[in-house]
């Protein structure tokens, strides 16, 4: 199999490590409302502009993989993930206008099972649009690769349909092993 790693983008210009949703809700609101105007016309950003809409379905989301994540064992440290996606992903280099520096890529390997979980997909896309994601384990994910003959690529092709992306939920800063 080929070595794993995840991949967190962030826009130029911006600093990595950065969760919205673990601030307070009315200093959340805030900055949302700064990123937005600061950003008028960037995808990224968009999400912000819509806040009040935004806000209720991310926490949602991130609510309902961290108790499934829970319920296979994981032991969340933080409320709100840090969002990366399993490997590199050109939609979302696109979305966050990054460069190649613009990201932070840390080898799966490095990262304690009970701190990492894995959704099909955008979770807070998926829930807007009435589908509950499937929140994978570490262990999980590894089996499921294994399945497709350690084939990686086959995995994605088989798992994401219309999906752009595996979802990493990182549920503890990492201040280490970044590739």
């Amino acid at each position: 199999m080929d070595k794993l790693y995840i991949t967190h983008y962030y826009f130029p210009g911006t600093e990595p490590w950065k969760n919205i949703m673990l601030l307070p809700e009315e200093e959340a609101f805030r900055k949302a409302e700064e990123l937005a105007n600061a950003h008028p016309d960037t995808t990224s950003f968009g999400r912000f502009a819509d806040f009040e809409n935004y806000y209720p379905a991310r926490k949602k989301a991130d609510m309902f993989v961290r108790e499934k994540f829970i319920e296979l064992g994981g032991k969340p440290k933080l409320p709100h993930p840090y969002s990366f996606t399993l490997l590199e992903c050109e939609y979302l280099k696109e979305w966050f206008n990054s460069k190649n520096s613009d990201k932070i890529i840390i080898d799966l390997d490095d990262i304690p099972d009970d701190q990492v979980s894995f959704t099909l997909g955008d979770s807070c896309a998926l829930m807007i649009r009435g589908t509950e994601p499937v929140v994978l384990t570490k262990e999980m994910l590894l089996e499921r690769i294994g399945a497709c003959n350690g084939s990686v690529d086959t995995f994605l092709k088989e798992s994401l349909s219309d999906c752009a992306y595996v979802e990493v939920q990182l549920w503890d800063r990492m201040e280490r092993s970044e590739i």
